[in-house]
């Protein structure tokens, strides 16, 4: 019975506690923005890549883009930008890639980890020093030592002296 009580006078602190309320509603609304689009992965035709981290894709007659997750790419106008590009044709133009999609960006691009066969293609690509770990989103527990070991072995991008990553780039930009 005590059990019971408690239990009671627990849910009646916080119904008039408007505090813990709204901190558990912002909770829940940030929950909310954190789930993927989907669980379901998809099989799309990849019909032109746009830089590094971007696709085009093919999904029932209908174009879509497709932003590569946890990565950033140097841009065209950066060392290796166009680099970078061509590895992504390399790896997925004209193929049939998996889409699994995570969430949507601000551009309303899908925001994907992308596999070619059992490849991840997000992780090629910072294996192959073609991208950056985007260490602000990133998710992915195996991207950083890949990125470790291609600065290492200065693999790709990581020849330069002193790499700049996307981010600041665009930032010197604006």
């Amino acid at each position: 019975m005590r059990s019971v009580k408690t239990k009671k006078s627990i849910f009646k602190r916080l119904q008039h506690n408007p505090i813990v309320c709204v901190i558990i509603l912002l909770l829940t609304v940030a929950l909310y923005y954190q789930l993927p689009v989907t669980d379901d992965k998809f099989t799309v035709r990849v019909i032109s890549v746009i830089d590094g981290d971007t696709v085009d894709v093919l999904s029932d007659n209908q174009r879509q883009r497709i932003r590569l997750a946890y990565i950033d790419a140097p841009e065209i106008g950066q060392p290796y930008g166009q680099r970078s590009k061509q590895t992504l044709i390399a790896l997925v133009k004209n193929k049939m890639v998996n889409i699994r999609p995570l969430n949507q960006d601000n551009y309303q691009r899908t925001v994907a980890i992308i596999e070619v066969d059992s490849m991840n293609i997000n992780r090629e690509m910072v294996r192959l020093g073609m991208a950056w770990v985007y260490t602000h989103y990133n998710d992915d527990l195996l991207l950083l030592p890949l990125e470790a070991k291609a600065k290492v072995n200065k693999t790709g991008l990581w020849q330069q002296k002193n790499p700049i990553t996307p981010w600041i780039y665009r930032q010197s930009k604006k």
